[in-house]
């Protein structure tokens, strides 16, 4: 096809990774894209114009930019090509990362300067140099730096050398794994950090877990017990003040658009379904970890509204995949792995299996929700899914879907 012509319509999948800054609130919101033309061309070799071409005309046809960042700037790859189009964006929405493999030709130069006057910010992705040598760097806004390719002593040195030579350049440390990554990057003065470390349980220096968590586990599963009726469910929330308090406080609020005003968890149930009471009443409990950062609550709910959208498209539902997806990251919440929690814990086989060793078809779509989120797009396993009716497609539209009801949600 030549270069000139207009690609077919394809569908977009894409990754969302939060970038954080020194107080773990959100930043901005890195988008991967890997278009998808047909199922049976899911392993042709991608291609970075294209990718860029189409989230900039047809990525989000269920929602918008704006949903999918949670009110933040998006940070997307621009290739030496895309740089020269015409962008469907205000300045304010988007972030220009010139990828790592661009040139500084005169060409690219002109279009950064013309994109700067036009209010738009430039961040040069993966920097590797040891100096503060790289040809782009006097027209950056934002660099963002390769932090697993240099030794602590090689980062804290680039740092410094950075702030010298551009004092005004924002500093993104990228690809930071753990709780340790992330304290040793904002000791050596970066400002904002991209990775998955909020996920990452921080094991605490103790035996067993407090008897204040311990309890609200013991309430977790309780509310997502697979055998419990209607009116076990509304008793078990009725038992716990502070859940029932918070559970009527949100279902008459506009969100929920409620034509009577709900006084019990049993009408609540009624309103809404048993389902989407347990989901809530479940996100509510765990509000009670006062320590637990916000935006480690967004990133659960969006991973356990994804999972359920997956799973929504299953002709059976073994277990809800809202539920797979939120206790798949309990550990972050309680600083400890997930076999510590869920050893003593009374919950169904099911929900073990899918989260510990991801079998069965639950675990499926916990394997696929978290390929999707890390932005690991090329590993999805689109023979299996298919077997269970997951096209393209529908996974587009479960993420989109998934990031509209998490801003609603919460």
């Amino acid at each position: 096809m030549n270069k000139n012509e207009e690609a077919p319509e394809t569908t977009v999948l894409f990754a969302r990774q939060p970038i954080y800054d020194r107080q773990n609130r959100l930043a901005g919101c890195e988008l991967l894209f890997r278009p998808c033309p047909r199922t049976e061309a899911l392993t042709e070799p991608f291609d970075g114009d294209l990718a860029t071409r189409q989230v900039l005309r047809n990525a989000f046809t269920h929602t918008d930019i704006h949903t999918v960042c949670e009110q933040t700037p998006a940070y997307i790859n621009f290739t030496a090509n895309a740089l020269k189009a015409e962008i469907p964006f205000a300045p304010g929405d988007i972030v220009i990362e010139v990828l790592e493999t661009v040139e500084a030709s005169d060409e690219v130069i002109a279009a950064i300067k013309d994109y700067k006057r036009r209010g738009y910010a430039i961040a040069l992705d993966d920097y590797r140099l040891k100096e503060a040598s790289h040809p782009l760097l006097a027209f950056a806004d934002i660099v963002k730096l390769d932090y697993p390719h240099y030794s602590v002593e090689e980062f804290a040195a680039l740092v410094v050398e950075l702030r010298h030579h551009y004092p005004d350049l924002t500093l993104l440390a990228e690809k930071i794994e753990t709780q340790e990554d992330f304290l040793l990057c904002q000791e050596a003065g970066c400002d904002l950090f991209q990775g998955y470390y909020l996920a990452r349980p921080t094991k605490v220096l103790s035996e067993r877990l407090p008897d204040a968590h311990f309890t609200l586990l013991q309430l977790l599963a309780e509310l997502n017990r697979i055998d419990a009726n209607a009116e076990e469910l509304a008793r078990t929330i009725d038992n716990d003040a502070f859940l029932k308090r918070e559970l009527l406080n949100v279902i008459n609020s506009s969100y929920y658009h409620c034509r009577e005003e709900v006084t019990s968890s049993s009408m609540a149930i009624d309103a809404l379904s048993e389902r989407r009471i347990c989901n809530l009443a479940t996100v509510l409990a765990l509000s009670k970890l006062d320590d637990a950062p916000h935006a480690l609550q967004r990133l659960a709910l969006n991973r356990a509204h994804l999972c359920q959208g997956l799973a929504d498209y299953l002709d059976e539902e073994p277990i809800s995949g809202f539920t797979v997806g939120l206790f798949s990251i309990l550990g972050a919440f309680f600083k400890s792995s997930p076999e510590d929690i869920f050893y003593n814990l009374p919950l169904p086989k099911v929900l073990k299996d899918a989260i510990l060793e991801q079998q069965g078809v639950m675990g499926l779509m916990l394997s696929t929700t978290l390929l999707l989120e890390y932005g690991d797009l090329d590993d999805l396993d689109w023979s299996t899914l298919a077997k269970h009716g997951l096209t393209p497609e529908k996974v587009s539209q479960a993420q989109q879907h998934a990031f509209e009801k998490s801003d609603g949600f919460s």
